[in-house]
């Protein structure tokens, strides 16, 4: 199981912070924040050099079009991509085609990364190319009524090595509140067969899993890699709980205080 974290801050300190908290892979959202290309791909390196390697890079890239932006993470050394509101079999083949070199795809090799004989160490018999091809992460993001429609077919694609439930997009297409989960049963319906072809294709789910009770039912539904927390949140709930412990421990000794007859007035 894969336990992840979230940047969502483009923020260089930020995610050197995120790099030494032993999370085995942070997910880079680059759908939802504006970030510029040179600090993405500069945030990309140093999640992998703050943490020493050890975790690993995965960007949520703009959208399912955006082929320069998957060019450009993949060439900064990001682990893999997930790919937002990914519907059909034909937009899964464009992906594929844009993030798998020759002869699987059509991705071309990075001439300014590309050192021989400095960066091009391999194992005998295979290549960066090779590699590459093998180890670098397509994650498409299910989450839609068409994107479950066509799960089945979608999944049947050797080249996909996960694939993401956008819980709260899914729901909103449904007519539904947002929020992670729900009793719904076109919702659950949905989650049951991704849970089917999940298993049935050897193909692990990725989410968010927000505690410890839903990373239990993650598990349960076929995910193997989750985010258990990102940036925003810790910061603005961590602040929150640390803020309001402290005034109500401030409030509760004040009044002590005074009922002691011990204020001097002064604040």
């Amino acid at each position: 199981m894969a336990i992840g974290t979230a940047l969502s801050y483009p923020s260089r300190h930020v995610a050197k912070t995120i790099a030494v908290t032993g999370a085995d892979w942070c997910w880079v959202d680059a759908e939802h924040v504006a970030w510029s290309q040179d600090l993405l791909m500069e945030c990309i390196q140093i999640i992998i050099h703050e943490s020493g390697g050890k975790m690993i890079p995965v960007v949520r890239i703009p959208s399912k079009t955006a082929f320069d932006y998957m060019a450009w993470c993949l060439d900064a050394g990001a682990g893999g991509i997930i790919v937002p509101h990914l519907e059909t079999v034909d937009e899964m083949k464009a992906v594929i085609s844009a993030c798998r070199f020759p002869p699987i795809g059509h991705r071309s090799f990075p001439p300014f990364t590309y050192l021989p004989g400095v960066t091009d160490t391999t194992p005998e018999g295979e290549s960066v190319f090779s590699l590459a091809n093998k180890h670098i992460a397509l994650i498409p993001q299910i989450e839609s009524r068409l994107g479950i429609q066509n799960l089945e077919a979608i999944m049947q694609m050797d080249e996909i090595s996960a694939f993401m439930i956008g819980t709260g997009d899914l729901r909103l297409d449904m007519g539904l509140s947002l929020a992670l989960d729900g009793p719904e049963p076109e919702f659950v319906a949905a989650i049951q067969k991704a849970t089917r072809v999940s298993k049935a294709h050897n193909i692990p789910i990725l989410g968010a899993a927000m505690g410890v009770e839903m990373v239990k039912q993650r598990i349960d539904q076929g995910y193997r890699a989750v985010v258990c927390c990102m940036d925003l949140h810790t910061l603005a709930y961590g602040t929150i709980k640390a803020v309001g412990e402290a005034r109500a421990a401030a409030e509760e000794h004040m009044r002590g205080v005074h009922a002691n007859g011990n204020g001097n007035g002064s604040i």
